[in-house]
């Protein structure tokens, strides 16, 4: 996945880079937007010109200096991630010019990499950001969570913490769609409106409003069966206390952490675990895109027919992508950030 920059440089990338390491909160003045040299593609190479990129909040581990599941991102480096594009140029036949593609070098508007590195897409009947979203990484993470790691039985109790980001929405619906109860918290009362008036879940919280201790014991007084956590810390201390006896947690993220000194962390209620006899499964969906065909296929069918809501934020231009990535640690996203880079392409 190496971009070729040994050739004759003409033209110029914008590209966001790390310019500084975060401190406790992370900044936008953590990053910087600069020109980069943009070669011409050599054999079985392709140019690309990003339409979409996608900011994630997994994207937070690998930029300061800690021990971590991420090796440190060095400082000048481009950020990288999902991105959709269209190839401008190429020297690889099976990638025409005006063939769309999925990458992983998201965060610049235009980059030269081998025809290996990058994934040829349908453009037809599905709007490119998807691919970022409901029919990429996040669309897999929901559905393996909950159609095969969880599996939750119709009549069963089920709790999705950040419930109206972009993997909690999918997930909440699939378990709601299953037959389940299912219970949930987000970050802001416009939020919980939207969970229980669109989406029509059974009860939802504001976690930072609400004593989430009193608000499970309330809404299920008789424990609940599965938890799809994606927040960690207090939220999942909670969870495991309210859990049933050989209940069933998903670990998904731990967004309340990523900006902790120790965002490692375990559950302040571990010895619970053995208690109850709860299993807890850690979900890495890079293990499950064997069998995305599926998956993806049953989304996107859902959402045609209307079962589905799927949600995203866009944000316009490729000097907003800062913004739009610390925004996500203060929960201003409903559904799937995306950045516009070039819509129109």
């Amino acid at each position: 996945m190496q971009i070729n920059q040994d050739m004759a440089m003409n033209e110029k990338a914008r590209t966001v880079v790390l310019a500084r390491r975060p401190g406790p909160d992370i900044s936008v003045d953590d990053f910087a937007l600069v020109d980069q040299p943009l070669p011409e593609p050599g054999e079985g190479q392709v140019r690309v010109r990003n339409r979409y990129i996608s900011v994630d909040p997994y994207m937070r581990l690998a930029l300061s200096d800690r021990n971590g599941v991420s090796a440190a991102k060095p400082l000048g480096e481009a950020m990288t991630g999902g991105a959709v594009g269209v190839v401008e140029a190429s020297r690889a036949p099976a990638l025409p010019p005006g063939t769309m593609v999925t990458s992983q070098f998201g965060w610049r508007d235009r980059f030269v990499a081998d025809a290996s590195a990058v994934q040829a897409v349908s453009a037809e009947g599905v709007q490119p950001s998807w691919y970022l979203g409901l029919l990429g990484l996040t669309g897999m993470t929901a559905y393996a969570g909950i159609e095969y790691i969880l599996a939750p039985a119709a009549g069963e109790t089920i709790f999705v913490s950040g419930a109206a980001g972009a993997v909690g929405s999918v997930a909440a619906q699939l378990a709601k769609q299953r037959g389940c109860r299912v219970i949930a918290t987000a970050g802001t009362d416009e939020k919980v409106a939207w969970l229980k008036d669109v989406l029509h879940l059974d009860a939802v919280a504001n976690y930072a409003t609400t004593d989430l201790a009193a608000f499970l014991a309330r809404e299920c007084p008789g424990g609940i069966d599965h938890y799809f956590d994606n927040v960690g810390g207090p939220t999942l201390d909670a969870a495991i206390t309210a859990m049933k006896p050989k209940g069933r947690i998903v670990v998904c993220g731990a967004i309340s952490q990523y900006n902790t000194p120790n965002y490692c962390a375990g559950p302040g209620e571990f010895f619970k675990i053995s208690e109850k006899g709860i299993t807890i499964v850690g979900l890495n969906v890079g293990m499950w895109f064997d069998r995305g065909k599926e998956a993806f296929g049953d989304l996107a069918q859902r959402v045609a027919t209307g079962k589905l809501i799927w949600e995203e934020t866009i944000v316009e231009g490729l000097d907003n992508a800062p913004q739009a990535f610390v925004s996500l640690f203060s929960g201003q996203n409903r559904g799937k950030m995306v950045v516009a880079v070039d819509p129109a392409r």
